[in-house]
């Protein structure tokens, strides 16, 4: 994991599809599962209510994203998870936030927001021209706004940006390769210690009396 902001970024591989806002991905070799931060797509998987309208679709949307990614990273908030034990972030899917894509061509609303979270003002501008184009949902007239509903994008400055991301993963990926480095060299002496261990304390064993021979004569050299 790396610190970035108020918030941590940390990388990994797409495992399963679940639907619009949710997926099985891979971090630090197991499997979790993730909800999309801060959005709400039509439900095609719930037990507690029928399939919803472009719920499908946006499933599909989603599910090709993820399945095409070649680099996946998860921003984290304070926040990690929900009640239901699932991780909470921002999906970063080969440099673009993938909540943006999903509210931007209509496959959902933002939603859940329990929190000051980095980009839900931001998604407010998408999900105003989503709904003014009447995109998917949107098309509906039954799908309802819920916090951009109180929001006025006027003055909101966009804020999404996969920049500082980008050269926080360099930072890590540095971190990372220098670790690795110091890791062979540690390896390597400690072979070279087992190797030559007999030796190295004959040395030793010299150092210490050559040593002791120089302080015994620094002394001798005080008293004259």
């Amino acid at each position: 994991n790396n610190v970035y902001g108020s918030t941590t970024i940390q990388k990994g591989t797409f495992s399963k599809c679940v639907d619009g806002d949710t997926a099985y991905f891979i971090v630090d070799g197991k499997e979790e599962k993730f909800r999309f931060l801060a959005i709400d797509t039509p439900e095609t998987v719930s037990t507690t209510v029928s399939e919803e309208p472009f719920g499908k679709e946006a499933s599909d949307f989603v599910c090709q994203k993820l399945s095409n990614a070649k680099e996946i990273v998860f921003e984290y908030e304070s926040s990690k998870t929900d009640k239901y034990g699932r991780i909470l972030a921002w999906i970063w899917v080969d440099g673009y936030l993938l909540q943006k894509e999903i509210i931007e061509t209509g496959y959902g609303k933002v939603a859940y927001i329990y929190g000051n979270y980095a980009y839900t003002d931001s998604l407010c501008i998408y999900e105003k021209n989503a709904k003014e184009n009447k995109l998917n949902v949107w098309s509906q007239g039954s799908y309802e706004q819920g916090y951009c509903s109180k929001i006025s994008t006027d003055s909101i400055e966009d804020n999404i940006s996969y920049e500082e991301i980008k050269k926080s993963l360099n930072m890590l990926e540095k971190a990372d390769e220098t670790i690795k480095k110091l890791e062979k060299i540690d390896d390597k002496i400690t072979s070279s210690l087992d190797e030559n261990s007999d030796k190295i304390e004959s040395i030793l064993l010299y150092v210490i009396i050559a040593l002791g021979l120089i302080v015994t004569i620094i002394k001798e050299i005080k008293k004259k």
